[in-house]
């Protein structure tokens, strides 16, 4: 995965605006209002996290929510953020990882999500760990899409394809179809009323394409079961500089950043959901050694989201939105 702090690379991938899909005709910005979420004991979430701790910094205080409410929560964590070169070599003290000691990192970051679930204390949540190429998602909406050619090769661990034990759909590999497949499959056995998922306006790749394949997914489940409704909500991780330091109680949306359909909606905490966001921060060890200002930033008093248009995505693409 790329370095979180390493800003020239998110602005390169600023060219993702111009292609959303008719973000101009959105309404003119409002200010951020408070949360228009109804969560009850119907309510089922669940949240899509390209990496692991993408899902506490979005929406740790939702889930603990939905949790106190009655509902239910899963987690899908589309990889295992083993592919950030910079995080291996600083844990590891490996100047030059190789195949072995990313996987290695992978394993890690796992276990710290599941520590992290366990210190925000949503009691009978469910998670599933997808195992797709971390810094390759957005690979996978175009030349890798289907089996015609061969899967995507991550070039950190040196695998096409998940642990057969992680796989939903047999015989899956790296191609941007078997996403789709397996998120699909996720999906329509959940049966989720909320999807939490990055806004495709994310300047990290992974988090860009992981709109379009849920987008995508979306499609197929509501081809074969159209009566089924879900409310879905957008967050995002990297935009520019943002979220800055974490000097100001609330977070504020992104400068610059339309809010979508509904606008900003600021999901206030209270202090024990911030505490419980806060402990399971710190289980995430691993990112706290290489970039702890920035996940603590998202340790504040709110959590930001917004509702995009309904979606209309097919893939493939001839060309990636988010390169």
């Amino acid at each position: 995965m790329p370095p979180r702090h390493s800003w020239t690379f998110w602005v390169a991938c600023g060219a993702v605006f111009a292609l959303g899909h008719a973000i101009d005709a959105w309404p003119p910005q409002r200010p951020p209002r408070a949360s228009q979420l109804a969560i009850s004991r119907a309510t089922r979430a669940l949240v899509v996290a390209p990496h692991p701790d993408d899902e506490m910094l979005a929406a740790a205080g939702l889930m603990q929510r939905v949790h106190t409410a009655g509902g239910a929560v899963r987690v899908v964590y589309l990889t295992d953020g083993d592919g950030y070169p910079e995080g291996v070599e600083t844990e590891d003290h490996i100047a030059a990882p190789t195949p072995d000691d990313y996987r290695g990192y992978g394993r890690r970051r796992r276990r710290e999500a599941r520590a992290a679930l366990e210190a925000l204390k949503v009691g009978d949540y469910a998670f599933t760990f997808l195992s797709f190429p971390d810094g390759g998602l957005s690979r996978l909406m175009t030349k890798y899409w289907s089996e015609r050619r061969a899967a995507y090769r991550s070039p950190y661990t040196r695998l096409d394809r998940p642990p057969r034990s992680e796989m939903i759909v047999p015989d899956t590999e790296y191609r941007g179809e078997d996403l789709t497949q397996e998120l699909a499959q996720i999906i329509a056995g959940f049966r989720p009323t909320t999807i939490v998922v990055p806004r495709k306006e994310d300047q990290h790749p992974d988090h860009c394409a992981a709109w379009f394949f849920v987008a995508d997914a979306l499609g197929d489940v509501q081809r074969v079961h159209p009566d089924r409704q879900i409310d879905l909500l957008n967050y995002i991780v990297h935009f520019d500089g943002w979220p800055f330091e974490a000097e100001a109680p609330q977070l504020p949306p992104p400068p610059g950043l339309r809010g979508g359909v509904s606008g900003w909606m600021l999901f206030s905490l209270t202090a024990g959901e911030l505490r419980a966001k806060r402990a399971a921060l710190q289980k995430h060890e691993s990112q706290m050694h290489v970039m702890s200002w920035f996940l603590n930033a998202f340790a504040r008093e709110n959590e930001v989201f917004s509702r995009p248009a309904h979606p209309h995505v097919s893939l493939p693409f001839r060309r990636s939105p988010c390169d």
